[in-house]
């Protein structure tokens, strides 16, 4: 992965958050039911609190392999969080939510370690 390529994967993950950071912010019960991970507003809009504090500094220039690792490590909080509703409450897409927490985490690793080393050039 290039520089160019790690930089459009940090603005795509802020482009990515910002409506699932919106929608979980302003119908967290509705968007908990699509998503299939049980009643949990008040945690569901936490996380999309979270997130929406995140997507400017993945979407503006400048220090962004900050905001990626900030973002890789609310993912890992996201799916340990997820695991715990999928144990205690067999919520289908609670699963589905692990297995893509930390899939997302492990491609967001690579931008991150790029654009970490060209900001210590």
């Amino acid at each position: 992965m290039d520089l160019t390529s790690a930089e459009q994967a940090a603005k795509r993950v802020g482009v990515i958050t910002l409506p699932l950071g919106l929608a979980l912010v302003a119908a967290p019960a509705r968007a908990g039911r699509f998503l299939r991970v049980g009643e949990h507003p008040t945690a569901l809009r936490t996380i999309g609190l979270l997130d929406l504090a995140l997507v400017p500094g993945l979407l503006l220039d400048g220090g962004r392999w900050q905001w990626l690792t900030a973002r890789a490590g609310l993912n890992l909080g996201i799916a340990a969080y997820c695991l715990r509703v999928a144990r205690r409450e067999r919520a289908p897409g609670a699963v589905v939510a692990v297995i893509a927490m930390l899939a997302a985490t492990a491609g967001d690793t690579k931008a991150i370690v790029v654009l970490h080393r060209f900001a210590h050039r």
